[in-house]
């Protein structure tokens, strides 16, 4: 490939996109795209208010989302022509947005703020990692299809061409599908995770949000846990990549979130023969925190006796190297 044409190729920006200038067919997550391209701005506008309207009825939070994402200057907004600057913001609000978004998903509320945020920002072109990060944990359902549809995803070399046959065939990601790419793309592994470590900041700034977080922390347990129980090898690979965020489940003071981390935690010392080292490191975290969350003890008693009984083995082990399998 040439010079000019690498720049070409580097220019070719979501708002250089044809399909942008042509009314014919429009993305959109409520309508058929022929359908969609009969709908006003105005129109489109209206649905994404009233998505939030009732959406705020549930929770008050999303209070902070209508002056940068739906109000009258949200609506005039041409994010081809704004700076790096105002762009960057307001990736920072869609992406801030669609975390607090994703508990809701199912709701018809919050579609109807996803087709305003589809209509307006295009962010099925500019935010798929924000948006594939909302409607992940759904990943069984209909609508998640219909969000994943919208995406441009055909080149092979794209990072989320691996979800193309949910696109094409019109059928939702199968778990083992999902799991599968799990322990064998640990790029993706550390998606989900720090998606969670991203979600559960957030989240926690809220007085009585933890229940906001439950459908999350339920995926990322059990689609963490199998991927280890899967795994044929690279389980030293997983587990150090695993490791920072099990420190911080460990740290965390939400339940939902410690228990998460023990599970996994019980699934690595099950799967793995792990070195007195490591053992002793995960032992004197989970004893630190053990009485900070009283409900949780008996299970942090639990993941202690697992990791000591099924790593004994351990202690005789060559002290060079981090794990054993």
């Amino acid at each position: 490939m040439t010079s000019l044409a690498q720049q070409l190729q580097r220019l070719a920006l979501p708002q250089s996109d044809r399909s942008l200038l042509s009314r014919d067919e429009v993305a959109s997550l409520l309508f058929d795209p022929k359908e969609a391209a009969t709908v006003d701005r105005d129109t489109a506008f209206a649905i994404g208010c009233t998505g939030l309207e009732e959406l705020l009825g549930i929770d008050p939070s999303f209070e902070q989302f209508e002056a940068p994402l739906f109000s009258q200057l949200a609506k005039t907004l041409e994010r081809s022509v704004q700076t790096k600057a105002v762009n960057k913001q307001l990736d920072e609000n869609i992406s801030l947005f669609l975390i607090h978004l994703s508990p809701y998903f199912l709701l018809k509320p919050a579609q109807k703020c996803l087709e305003w945020l589809i209509h307006r920002f295009h962010i099925h072109l500019y935010n798929q990692d924000s948006l594939i990060a909302c409607v992940l944990p759904y990943h069984e359902t209909r609508i998640f299809v219909r969000v994943i549809q919208l995406l441009k995803i055909n080149n092979p070399k794209h990072k989320w061409f691996w979800l193309s046959p949910v696109k094409q065939h019109g059928v939702p990601l199968a778990r083992g599908t999902l799991i599968t790419h799990c322990y064998k793309d640990l790029g993706f592994m550390d998606f989900i995770c720090s998606l969670v470590t991203k979600s559960v900041k957030i989240f926690t700034e809220y007085p009585g949000s933890s229940a906001q977080l439950r459908v999350l922390l339920t995926f990322y347990a059990s689609t963490i846990v199998s991927a280890i129980v899967t795994a044929e090898d690279k389980l030293d690979n997983i587990v150090a990549k695993l490791f920072p965020y099990i420190q911080k489940g460990l740290k965390s003071s939400l339940p939902d979130y410690r228990a998460a981390t023990y599970m996994i935690i019980c699934q690595i010392s099950v799967k793995v023969t792990m070195e007195d080292t490591f053992v002793n490191s995960l032992a004197s975290q989970i004893i630190k925190t053990l009485t900070k969350i009283p409900s949780l003890i008996k299970d942090g008693l639990g993941c202690l006796i697992a990791i000591f009984s099924l790593s004994s083995s351990a202690l005789h082990a060559s002290p060079s190297g981090c794990l054993h399998h």
